[in-house]
């Protein structure tokens, strides 16, 4: 039993086991019934049931490849089965079974191998991408062959085949090529369910400080792209980051995507548990093994203390105990080059066995933005939306702001901005002020919590941003 939504790829593996192995592929569908692969029908054998009498009481020993062949299993498709086995398997015969999804009936498990065809590789992309260049040279300038085949990691042969034939249609401008081929990922990506691509991720430069968290980004970046065995051992696994809500950890993991040059995707826990992907134990099995087809990714698992918790204490907790000792053990044992990054409020709410060395290499704690990062935070909010920070004096800002958030610093930026437009005029120091004035940070409203997580953080965590 072969699981695959790819039957082109299928064929083509089968035809070559079958030439390498002097025998004749042999296939039957419910509109064709058994035929010659790519040859002609073999008269008088439409049903299941008549293909599997024709087998057993033939002389041919072919491989046999029956198609979508779960939709017909009953009692006589099974007993059928189970005989062809018997009869075939010490005389070189084979019956390849495939289908999208995995229907083994119980009679049959023991006589049956399962596999799962895996993804294609980046080689195959990369081929595949060099032959859509051919007969779309205007793009190479843009494109190379091994750029098109890591936005494309993840998707089948026939989707990649698809995305390159709508851009080249769209006949895009040069400079928008990738992102139009990065979009039309996250549109198929979006189709599984339980993950998101996230085409769209900031520059390291576009975090205010946090400079032991860059330094450690830039130090390990060649060990995880780099190819050799040898550093396939020590390349980074995991990070997590922890701190108080609004300091930027969503940002910092995107910005690890950016530093590292690898695509990013979320993992949708709304949707895993929502259960229209299947039983949660399987929707998030299947999102962490598609993720090791997609490798080298950054895999982002948002408030991993909620999520992924076996200590909840609820009635359903036995699944979230399967998926936390799931997760446990993917951790450990996963590709090198798929990196799990994953962000938490509440650190203090997960096991010791979630956080020990070897899953997550580090722990930063995200904190309240120092004088000179709130600063920088100012001013990188500013010139995002096309305004020179020097008149707004950012640095006297800086001072007046102590205790705030980063999303704090850029709500008040967005609301000065926006009392500016409503007035149809430029933006003015006296906005800022005005802003200033009507927020309350989350130090203050939330006082208690957020000292709860500063302390424990103290001597538990590495911290992001470099001492003052």
């Amino acid at each position: 039993m072969v699981q695959t939504h790819e039957e082109d790829r299928l064929g083509g593996l089968l035809s070559a086991i079958a030439e390498a192995r002097g025998q004749e592929l042999w296939v039957w569908q419910v509109n064709r019934g058994l035929a010659r692969y790519a040859g002609s029908v073999i008269g008088g054998v439409s049903t299941a049931e008549e293909a599997l009498g024709r087998l057993l009481n033939g002389e041919d020993l072919p491989i046999v490849w029956f198609k979508d062949l779960h939709h017909h299993y009953n009692p006589t498709v099974i007993r059928g089965l189970r005989d062809l086995y018997y009869a075939w398997r010490n005389r070189g015969g084979v019956a390849a079974l495939s289908a999208s999804t995995r229907e083994i009936p119980q009679d049959l498990e023991r006589e049956m191998a399962f596999l799962s065809l895996e993804m294609p590789s980046q080689e195959e992309l990369a081929a595949e991408a060099e032959r859509w260049l051919d007969d779309a040279p205007a793009y190479r300038e843009a494109l190379s062959k091994d750029v098109i085949a890591a936005t494309l990691k993840g998707l089948t042969l026939a989707e990649a085949r698809h995305s390159l034939t709508r851009l080249g249609f769209q006949k895009t401008d040069q400079s928008r090529a990738l992102r139009v081929l990065q979009e039309e990922k996250r549109r198929l990506i979006s189709k599984i369910g339980t993950l998101e691509y996230i085409p769209e991720v900031p520059s390291l430069e576009q975090l205010g400080g946090l400079e032991n968290l860059k330094d450690w980004l830039t130090r390990r970046r060649e060990l995880v792209v780099s190819r050799e065995e040898a550093n396939k051992e020590i390349a980074p696994k995991g990070l997590l980051l922890m701190g108080v809500s609004g300091c930027g950890k969503s940002l910092c993991i995107k910005a690890i995507s950016s530093a590292w040059r690898l695509p990013l995707y979320r993992m949708e826990m709304t949707r895993i548990f929502s259960g229209a992907f299947g039983p949660p134990e399987m929707a998030f099995s299947d999102a962490c093994r598609l993720m090791e087809d997609m490798a080298p990714a950054v895999l982002w698992v948002d408030e991993i203390e909620m999520s992924l918790s076996a200590d909840s204490g609820g009635a359903a907790d036995s699944t979230l105990s399967r998926i936390f000792a799931f997760f446990l053990t993917w951790m450990q044992e996963k590709p090198s080059g798929l990196f799990v990054a994953a962000t938490a409020n509440r650190i203090d709410l997960l096991p010791a066995e979630m956080i020990r060395k070897g899953r997550f290499d580090q722990v930063f704690f995200v904190d309240l933005p120092k004088t000179n990062e709130r600063e920088a935070i100012f001013r990188i909010h500013l010139v995002k939306r096309g305004i020179e920070p020097a008149p707004f004096t950012p640095d006297v800002f800086a001072d007046a702001t102590e205790g705030w958030s980063g999303a704090e610093i850029e709500q008040c930026v967005i609301a000065a901005i926006t009392n500016a437009k409503m007035e149809q005029r430029d933006l003015e120091l006296k906005d800022l002020y005005t802003a200033r004035k009507q927020i309350v940070p989350i130090s203050t409203t939330m006082e208690e919590q957020v000292r709860h997580i500063r302390n424990w953080a103290y001597e538990r965590a590495v911290r992001a941003s470099a001492e003052e």
